[in-house]
């Protein structure tokens, strides 16, 4: 049987690929840092792969842009970090299991402890004498990970007089998803100052609050750092209405691998959910929602063919999709087509894809880990 090495692939022989603009994210760090007030930090997220992106090769974008520091959702992901020789401070801000407090330790990651139960199992593998830096999240309104405000104070109490870690961070989090919670976010932030000012002696602490929107439309959520999310990748809460441009960093392409011709009447798809009206001229793309085309994102779908927009048609099937050639006849057979990114003067975007309630970030973060990434910096491209 013949085997083609992973090494081998390339964008121009992948049926499907991902293009990441790594100077898009360096742009948009630098973007968000000058809004930040001098000595605010900015922590990237890269969590989830970087949110679809690439996971290293987003971090050491962003820190050689001017992040001083990153941020993850779980331990495994710190220590890939560690792995691929990322030094920066690494912050787990999810939840983290007893079984991972060595491992936590081991590589160095700052745990944001949420619960008692993950204080005292961290504190049962740090060595005596050596008090571990950790950060504590405070719940302001997610009602997920993170201690109650009116816990703090004794919370913090407990970990002093354990003497085995060391508070370095306190932080919450911020529900808002749009430019109209500002009094939401302003809410959370006075909760959150409250909490702190209830604690003796708390110490030069770093105090983090704000996200992507908070640093953006909430100049008071400027403490000690903000974490940056969204923006790092081009997502704009604002929809481009704020004082900064930021850029998408990513693009989704296939090559088209089968065109037919059908009938007024026949239909496409699993359910035969989709009829033709008219004589119609398919193209045939080999990527569907194992590869995080999700259903309730991509149907009916925009995508870019000859630099024109033609619809997804039928359900997006495990693999496949099929979509519209009629109105480019002279689309065929290997012709790239772009289900997000540019083409020509047109454009489809991540946020196009989502509906009322969904979140912008399923769409790339949902896109399949090994679905190779071509990343771009400087003119040079370096696959992933």
């Amino acid at each position: 049987m013949l085997r083609i090495p992973v090494e081998a692939s390339s964008a121009v022989q992948a049926p499907a690929w991902i293009e990441i603009d790594l100077a898009a994210v360096q742009h948009n760090v630098r973007e968000l840092r000058a809004v930040l007030r001098p000595g605010c930090a900015l922590i990237a997220v890269v969590k989830a792969n970087a949110y679809g992106h690439g996971m290293v090769q987003s971090a050491k974008a962003a820190l050689h842009a001017g992040a001083s520091e990153l941020a993850v959702a779980n331990v495994t992901e710190g220590a890939e970090l560690r792995a691929a020789g990322v030094l920066a401070p690494i912050l787990v801000t999810g939840p983290m299991a007893a079984e991972e407090c060595a491992i936590v330790v081991e590589h160095r990651l700052t745990p944001g402890l949420g619960t008692r139960e993950q204080a005292e199992a961290l504190a049962a593998v740090v060595r005596p004498g050596e008090p571990f830096p950790v950060h504590i999240e405070v719940d302001t309104g997610m009602r997920r990970h993170g201690i109650t405000t009116g816990e703090l104070r004794s919370f913090v109490h407990e970990l002093r007089s354990r003497g085995r870690l060391a508070l370095r961070g306190v932080f919450t989090h911020f529900h808002a998803l749009g430019a109209d919670e500002v009094p939401a976010m302003r809410a959370q932030l006075s909760e959150y100052e409250q909490a702190l000012a209830l604690v003796r002696d708390l110490g030069p602490v770093q105090r983090h609050a704000a996200n992507t929107l908070g640093a953006l439309q909430l100049p008071a959520s400027h403490l000690d750092a903000v974490r940056i999310g969204g923006g790092l990748y081009g997502f704009d809460p604002l929809r481009g209405g704020g004082a900064i441009r930021l850029r998408a960093a990513l693009a989704l392409k296939a090559r088209i691998l089968g065109v037919r011709d059908v009938g007024p009447g026949d239909t496409i798809g699993y359910g035969g959910t989709f009829r033709c009206a008219r004589p119609s001229r398919l193209g045939l793309l080999p990527i569907g929602y194992a590869d995080g085309l999700c259903r309730a994102h991509w149907a009916g779908a925009p995508v870019l063919v000859r630099g024109r927009r033609v619809p997804i048609v039928g359900l997006v099937s495990m693999n496949q999709t099929v979509i519209d050639l009629t109105e480019v006849p002279e689309a065929g057979f290997g012709d790239e087509v772009v289900l997000l990114g540019a083409q020509g003067t047109e454009r489809v975007c991540a946020e196009d894809r989502v509906p009322n309630g969904g979140s912008t970030y399923e769409v790339t973060a949902l896109l399949r880990r090994d679905l190779l990434r071509v990343f771009r910096a400087a003119g040079v491209a370096d696959r992933g």
